[in-house]
């Protein structure tokens, strides 16, 4: 029983620490893509910079959302599994 508690607690742990690796990689990649395509620089936070306009804030928005919700549900899926064939 005590060994299915460890077991337990390494797998919250190894989800819970490649989620969190994940979002600098959601951030970083965010910021390379759309500087990519844009050719400026990313804002640090769009919803307060007056240079931004409704419809590019909003773009923004989507496209971080979408990407964040996409790698968070690879990761998260990925991670389980494997761990799950490991153990």
């Amino acid at each position: 029983m005590e060994n299915n508690k460890h077991k337990h607690e390494l797998k919250v742990f190894m989800m819970n620490g490649s989620a969190i690796i994940s979002a600098y990689l959601v951030k970083r990649l965010t910021e390379v893509i759309l500087e990519s395509v844009f050719h400026k620089q990313v804002p640090d936070n769009p919803e307060e910079d007056e240079n931004i306009g409704w419809v590019e804030a909003i773009g923004w928005a989507a496209f971080t959302g979408a990407l964040a919700g996409t790698l968070h549900l690879i990761v998260k899926r990925g991670t389980k599994m494997s761990l799950e064939k490991l153990m």
